[in-house]
This record gives structure tokens, sequence and C-alpha cells, in this order.
């Protein structure tokens, strides 16, 4: 991640700095994106772009970071709007990162940025970790609706979460790796959803 003289840098700066590089993994896929071209952009030393970031991985996990932040934002959004709906909240984020993945100056981006087999396969596996997969989750535990779920103790939420994690990460992955298949793998997604939220057991009448 940044240091802190990142961090400290003037809000103009900053932002000339994070367009360059965005400008650049427009331009180049990930392992042919060039540091020169990036202070040239930004009209910095190359000194100093080791001041702000270690590497250019460490650059890149700055800018998923970012996205991430974007995506918490609109989840807690999304879950004001509907009244702490978990499972609209996560079909919302869905769409929400398809139409920001297509965006011209994102397609390229996000393109260039998973060419590279080894950011297909950390980005992957950030998906599947349970722990930020959960911390993610623990930040908008205050506006979900839980009286709506059938939660019998900490156990079953962790559970459902678990299951979530493996739909959600599929679903993501589809909208980055494929945008044209976008329909289906909302379709899919969507119905996996209600099935998560609707069970499956049916309750039987008394008498029956």
């Amino acid at each position: 991640m940044p240091t802190r003289t990142f961090y400290n840098l003037p809000e103009e700066k900053r932002r000339k700095l994070l367009d360059a590089i965005h400008g650049e993994l427009v331009r180049a896929p990930f392992e042919e994106v060039s540091i020169n071209q990036i202070i040239r952009m930004a009209g910095i030393s190359r000194g100093s772009f080791y001041q702000y970031f270690e590497s250019k991985w460490d650059m890149l996990e700055y800018l998923m970071a970012d996205y991430r932040e974007t995506l918490k934002r609109h989840a807690l959004a999304s879950l004001e709007q509907s009244g702490g709906d978990l499972f609209g909240m996560f079909l919302d984020m869905f769409d929400f990162t398809y139409t920001f993945v297509i965006e011209e100056k994102n397609n390229a981006f996000f393109k260039n940025v998973f060419s590279d087999i080894r950011v297909n396969t950390d980005f992957l596996r950030q998906l599947a970790n349970e722990s930020s997969f959960g911390e993610f989750i623990s930040e908008l535990l205050p506006h979900i609706d839980m009286d709506s779920l059938d939660i019998r103790g900490k156990e079953d939420f962790d559970n459902m979460l678990g299951v979530l994690l493996i739909l959600t990460g599929e679903a993501f992955a589809g909208v980055f790796f494929d945008t044209s298949s976008y329909a289906g793998n909302r379709e899919r997604y969507a119905a996996r959803l209600e099935l998560l939220k609707r069970g499956f057991l049916k309750v039987k009448k008394a008498g029956a």
C-alpha cells in the first residue's frame, strides 16, 4: 500500500499522480506498464514515485483497494435506500460493477489490469478471502435489516456469508473478465440469491 508520504501529498498533486497511473494502465497491459511514462505524465521524479509506492504491484494494490472503497460506498447507499435489504445490496453491487467496468476508460483499464494472470489470480484470491469479505460486511452490518433474516445465531450469519462469498466471487469475476456475458451472469446470480433468500425446505402447515 502507499506510504504515508503519498497520503500527505496535496490533493491536486495526488490526483495528478493517480490520473497518470490510470492513464498508463489504459494505454498498456499491466506487465508492460512503464514507471517512466507515469512519472513523465505526473511531472515527478522516479525517486518521488518510489517514495509513494514500493513497487508497481504496490501501486496496483492501492488501486484495487480504492475500487473496493467505491464499492462499499455504493453498497451502503443501496442498503439505505432499500431499508437494509442484504440480498438486494449484492445485486445492486453486481449491476454497479458492470456499469463501472464498461465505461470506456474503465473498460480498457480493467482489461489491461487483468491481462496478467498473476493479477487475475491475486484478484480472485482476494474475492475468495473470507476475512476480507467478513470485514466488508461487518462495516455494513449496522445498516442491514437483520430482523428480515432467519438468523438464529452468529454461526448462522457467518455460514450464510460463506455461501454468499462463493456466489459473489464467481459472479463478480465474470463481470471483470467477460463483460459480454453480463446478462446471463446477472440472471444466474439473481436466481441464486433468490434461492438463498427463500430457502428450500417447505414449511408444513399444521395438520397437513
